[in-house]
Parts: structure tokens; sequence; C-alpha cells
């Protein structure tokens, strides 16, 4: 296995704490979710901000709030000394699965969408910054949010992401720092899927590369999916599209590397391999608590049955060569483990290039393997070739026809040394140094005369077995003859003459 790999996926590993620090560091002061905030139904004051004394109103923690399916006003209490190190102009960042309407001391900030109890809502976005002005800071404050969710496609354990108080400018700074990267990396996959669909198409396109083809277009969707909250000004319903594409998309990952890795190592038994560990993968995917588990365990979970597989076919078949792709995706596991917090953001695509380049250049190591091979049956197949015409010649040589001061005369074949084109005729040179001629063209002749003969030069056909020596002197190259001729070679064609002889033992 190249050491560089291990490097990379070291690199990989400190790359998740990168991630973690981009984001703690950014200048917002969050409200804590386990800060107390006061929860009343819509129902209790449906057209105004309520009291919050009644009956019907309760205190929850924050991480509690979930306007999910329903409406709800939430009340959060903060002091202005909280604003002390923020520079001016205040705002409010909401970045949450809601639509929201936020009033500071009474008075209305803004709103996102419009909440409402029913479908009438006007859905908001995702990702929300409300202008705090300063002449409605008190020393003591209330934050009021009037928040619903009612066109809710799926239900989120913590619909309320993040709600704080930082200098008033785009939310989208705060969100997916590393966006950039991200594209980056949509780039490299969309050009691998690009190089591996041209190549399925080609002769050397096979399963292998297909799959190759298709993890690169998986990853390139996933990763665009997962970057897209912060490059796009989206509303909550998308982001619950988002939710379930990157978890669909990382589910068809995990299955096909799984394909992948079953057909590889397994064999005739990759089937069952397959079918057991993408319905283990569906049931994990399914029951797992929260789309980022979710995220991870349609990666994670092929991972670990393709690694027991690895592990029992390994055991058996005591191939070394199953050896460096065991340690690599026990590598990518414990890497998954170790960065699962933050796995489903930025690290996780890393991870997946990384797997990728290795998979490509195993795939470019099979394949020169594979040519090497392929050259090494095709000069065994020439030599058997010429052996086989050689043959034929010695037992029952075939003879051309030529004309000879105007008498019709026939020459066998192996008799001549070498043919060399002259006009609308071809001169035919004896093993004898005699001469005679071919009424016709060198491609006539040439599509006439066994394969014990071969072009040396655009006016030359030379016999291999009359062959004694290749020369080169000065860039020239010649064929030394058993009969003292030397015929030309020509650059063009000197490889494939040189190979020629080598094939047929000739020095």
């Amino acid at each position: 296995m190249n050491i560089n790999l291990v490097l990379y996926l070291v690199m990989a590993v400190c790359c998740s704490g990168a991630v973690g620090k981009a984001y703690a560091s950014q200048p917002l002061l969050p409200f804590s979710y386990d800060q107390a905030v006061t929860v009343c139904p819509w129902s209790v004051s449906p057209k105004e901000i309520p009291p919050f004394t009644e009956p019907q109103c309760h205190r929850a923690k924050l991480s509690e709030v979930d306007p999910q399916n329903q409406a709800v006003w939430v009340l959060i209490e903060f002091e202005r000394a909280k604003l002390a190190s923020i520079p001016k102009p205040v705002g409010l960042y909401l970045f949450a699965k809601t639509s929201s309407e936020v009033f500071l001391n009474g008075s209305k900030v803004g709103n996102s969408g419009f909440p409402a109890v029913d479908k009438a809502e006007q859905i908001g976005k995702m990702d929300s910054v409300f202008y705090l002005p300063d002449s409605l800071i008190e020393k003591s404050n209330q934050l009021v949010f009037g928040l619903s969710a009612q066109h809710s496609l799926i239900s989120l354990g913590y619909p309320i992401h993040f709600i704080g108080l930082g200098q008033f400018g785009d939310p989208k700074q705060y969100i997916q720092s590393f966006s950039g990267l991200g594209l980056i990396l949509v780039g490299a996959f969309l050009l691998g899927a690009l190089y591996f669909i041209s190549l399925s198409f080609g002769r050397y396109g096979n399963t292998s590369v297909r799959i190759f083809a298709a993890l690169c277009l998986l990853a390139a969707m996933q990763l665009s999916a997962e970057i897209s909250r912060g490059l796009v000004d989206y509303s909550y319903v998308w982001h619950d599209i988002r939710q379930l594409t990157v978890t669909g998309l990382s589910f068809l990952f995990g299955t096909l590397l799984l394909v992948y890795s079953s057909l590889k190592v397994a064999e005739k038994h990759a089937l069952h391999w397959i079918y057991i560990g993408t319905l283990v993968t569906l049931i994990v995917v399914i029951f797992a608590p929260g789309f980022d588990s979710k995220t991870t365990a349609g990666v994670f979970v092929p991972l670990l049955v393709s690694l027991v597989q690895l592990g029992y076919c390994w055991r058996r078949a005591k191939n070394n060569n199953l050896s460096a792709w065991f340690v690599v995706q026990l590598l990518v596991a414990a890497t998954v483990l170790f960065v699962a917090s933050s796995f489903h953001e930025i690290i996780h695509f890393v991870i997946i290039a990384v797997l990728l380049a290795y998979l490509f250049i195993c795939q470019a190591k099979e394949y020169r393997d594979q040519q090497v091979q392929l050259s090494s049956d095709q000069a065994h197949i020439a030599k058997l070739k010429f052996k086989l015409a050689q043959n034929k010649q010695l037992q029952s040589p075939s003879k051309l026809e030529v004309s000879i001061a105007g008498k019709t005369d026939y020459v066998v074949l192996t008799d001549i040394a070498f043919c060399k084109a002259a006009g609308d005729y071809v001169e035919l040179h004896m093993k004898d140094t005699t001469q005679k001629l071919f009424t016709g063209s060198l491609k006539q002749l040439e599509l006439t005369l066994p394969s014990i003969f071969i072009k040396t030069h655009r006016s030359y056909l030379t016999n291999l077995n009359e062959v004694v020596s290749l020369e080169s002197d000065n860039n020239q190259s010649n064929l030394k003859l058993t009969n003292g001729a030397s015929v030309p070679v020509s650059r063009r064609l000197a490889p494939s003459v040189r190979a020629t002889l080598k094939a047929s033992n000739k020095p």
C-alpha cells in the first residue's frame, strides 16, 4: 500500500478538527440549547404577542422548541451586557426549520415568511438575520418569536439549529465555511465521472469502470446537495428535500462501494454479500436517529460489511492482494468513527476523494498489468503465426506469377529475399541475387505474400527468414540478409520491425 495514501487519510482526520475550529471561531454569541425559554401555543394569542402567563404556556429548554406541524410563541430573555463584545450594528441570527416573526421588547424587527396555524403559512428561509436597532435594546430584553413549520416533509429531532447574536451581515458567512473547497471537490468528482464514463464506452470499459463512474457522479451530487445550504438561500422545505437527498445518495454510494468490493473479492458469492449488506444498511439508515447519523450510516455500514467480507475471504484464500484493500477500508472506517460528529460535512467528501483516488490508482495498476499481459500474449501469438506461416511455406511453397521477356513464369515465394517498389512494377530480389519484375503495386503484392514478409520501409518488403541482423548507424537502420544485401528500415517502422524480429527470435 502506498504510504501517501496513509498520509492523505491522516490529513483527512486533521481536517475534521479544522472544520470544527473554523465554525467555532466565528464572532457569534449563541443562546445556549440549555437556556430556559417560555413556550406558548399560537392559539393563546393568534394576532399579537401573548403575555406568556397563560396556563397553556410552559418553560422548556431552547433545544426542546419544536415548531414542526404546529405554531408556537417563544420568549427568550437576555441582558444588554451580552452585546458588549459585538460590533455594531447588531443582528439576530436564526438558523432553523421554520417560518418566523421576531419582536424585540414588543417591537417587530422582521420576519421570514409568515407563521400560521395551518397551510396558510408563508414558508420562511432556513437561515435568516434580523437587524436589532440600538434604540430598542434595553438593559433587560425580551425576544419573542412566532414560529411555525406547517409545510414540513419530515420531522427533525432538532429543528432549531442556532439562535444567536452577532454583527449584522450575511448569514451565509457562518454556514459551511468550506463551501469553496467543496466546489473544488465537486469539480474533481465530475471530472472523474466524465473520465470513467468515456472509458466505459471504449474497449477498456468493464463493470469496475462503470462503478467508478457512478461513484464519482454520486459523490458530486451528494456534495452539491450538502454545500447548497452555504450557497443558496433556500426555504425550510428545501432543507427537508436536501436532507433526504444527501441521505439517499450516501446510501447509494455505500451500497455501490460494497458492490464493487463484493465483485472483486467474493466473486460467485458476491450477490449474497450485496443483498445482505444492502438490507442491513437500509434497516440501520431507516432507524438511525437524525439525518446526520443516517448519512454516516449510509457509508459506514457497507464499509463494515465489506471489512467482514474481506477478512473472511482473506483468511480463506490467503491472498495478500486483499490486504491493501482491507487496510484502506479499515482506516476509512476508523476515520469515520473518529470524526463522526462532523463526518457529514466536508470531511466526508475529503475521505471519499481519497478513497476514489486509491481506487483510481488500483484501476490504473490493473490496467497496466493487463496491457503487459496483452503485449506478452500478442508477442506469443505473433511468434506462433510466424512459425505456422514458415512451416506452411516449407511444406507447400506458394508461387507468384511474373512476366519475363513476354513469357509467364512462376516464382517460389520463399526464394524471394526482399521486394522493392519501382514505379508501376515491383523488383523481386531473389536469394541468388537475381531480379525479377512483378507487374503491380507493392500494396497489391503485400496482400499476396505470406506473413513471413514484413514491411520495413514504404518501398520495401522483406522475407524474415533471410534476415541476419538489424544494424543501426547515424539514426539509419538496415537489415542485413543472408545473401549480403542490405534493406533500409524507416524510423517510423523501426519499433514494429524490432518487435517482430524479437517475436520471431531474430537477432
